[in-house]
């Protein structure tokens, strides 16, 4: 089933995106396209394939756990682009005022 203009819209909203006109026709159609990916993959015949037949052992993708010396609360604050007091100071993300996404729509 194809997304919609009006699906797109609810998804960045639920995002809190904000996604002009000119966006949601390149975004439907690449949503489409890779949705046609998944529904190509649900079609495959895999009957009779071992699905961990290419398993493999990951190695080396993690180091190892180290202890070492703490710098310190001031050293670490120090190098904060905006502090206040002990407290990074971060830029607002949400408005006060801004309209409320519904619990039906958050899942």
């Amino acid at each position: 089933m194809p997304i919609g203009k009006d699906e797109i819209l609810r998804i960045a909203r639920l995002g809190r995106l904000f996604v002009s006109e000119e966006e949601v026709g390149p975004l439907q159609r690449h949503l489409n396209g890779i949705l046609e990916h998944f529904e190509r993959l649900k079609r495959l015949d895999l009957e009779g394939i071992d699905p961990f037949a290419l398993e493999e052992e990951a190695t080396g993708f993690l180091r190892e756990d180290a202890v070492s010396a703490w710098a310190g609360r001031e050293e670490v604050l120090q190098q904060a682009p905006n502090r206040e007091g002990d407290f990074f100071r971060v830029p607002r993300i949400l408005e006060e005022n801004e309209e409320e996404v519904s619990p039906d729509e958050r899942r």
